[in-house]
């Protein structure tokens, strides 16, 4: 089963003290990686988010966002007096050595680190019911967002299926036809090479070596055979990672890099017009298939 790396996801939780929400959404990314945008007083969330998103899937860029609604008796955070006794000293001894007289607002003061809204001025009770509240959203958003993943997952399954079944057609083509070409180049091989053995002994000054490196080289380049077997055995292998058991993103995108590379080497090789514009639509559905992949977990 084929999942997308994209997906959304959200969800809501009320309790009496209000409401916590979480928003997941992922796009297409070579490797794992998980952002999290969450309110610095609820910063001890973040280990059992990270660690269930990591657990759900294996490749892909997501984010998820999270907010608490408080109700208006939790709008506010018990202070931490301590903090704004000393943050109030500090100020007012400033001013003195500075010699001007301090006013200081009491927003900005509330706005400093420490003294309203920050972790330490959550109950332990709090905390629990947050964590608490923080699992029950955290799988509904997963389970939205996995749902969705999967759809889309489908989704390209039934493209990519339908561009691997196209490629083997034109594969099947090339097969046929250079089966009805292969005497005729074996034919234009040999003379090729009688060509150069009658230079040779006809007296002409030619590279022994360069002569043997050419041969070599004709006898190499005229042959498409192997890589009709080898595209058709990663065709196999293709189709046998597809029905297996995800995920499957990066065992596919190399076995496409491979076919890709096999396409290339029997267009060097081949002069043939009818198999040469055969290869440039294999080429062009490998295209296809490897956009498609791009977006598979």
């Amino acid at each position: 089963m084929f999942r997308s790396m994209t997906g959304f996801g959200r969800a809501k939780v009320d309790r009496y003290w209000g409401s916590l929400v979480t928003e997941i959404s992922s796009v297409n990314h070579r490797y794992q990686e998980v952002s999290l945008r969450v309110p610095r007083d609820l910063a001890f969330l973040e280990p059992p988010i990270q660690q269930k998103l990591r657990e759900t899937y294996s490749r892909g860029k997501t984010l998820l966002r999270l907010d608490v609604l408080w109700n208006s008796e939790f709008r506010v955070m018990p202070l931490n007096v301590a903090a704004l006794e000393g943050y109030l000293h500090q100020l007012e001894a400033l001013a003195s050595r500075l010699g001007r007289e301090g006013t200081f607002s009491l927003e900005g003061l509330l706005s400093l680190p420490g003294v309203a809204g920050q972790e330490g001025g959550l109950g332990e009770d709090l905390r629990q019911e947050l964590l608490d509240a923080l699992g029950e959203a955290l799988a509904e958003a997963v389970s939205q967002w996995q749902t969705m993943r999967i759809q889309e997952g489908r989704d390209l399954f039934d493209d990519i299926g339908v561009q691997l079944d196209l490629f083997g057609i034109e594969l099947d083509k090339v097969a046929t036809l250079w089966d009805q070409a292969r005497d005729e180049a074996l034919k234009a091989l040999r003379s090729r090479i009688a060509e150069r053995l009658d230079e040779v002994l006809s007296g002409a000054t030619i590279d022994e070596g360069r002569l043997a490196q050419e041969i070599v080289l004709l006898s190499d380049r005229w042959d498409i055979s192997e890589e009709i077997s080898r595209s058709k055995s990663h065709l196999q292998k293709f189709r046998s990672f597809v029905a297996g058991e995800g995920p499957h993103g990066r065992k596919l995108d190399f076995l496409v890099q491979e076919m890709n590379r096999e396409v290339n080497t029997m267009g060097s090789k081949i002069s043939d017009t009818a198999i040469r514009w055969t290869v440039v639509e294999m080429k062009a559905l490998l295209e296809r298939i490897r956009e498609q992949i791009q977006n598979v977990e």
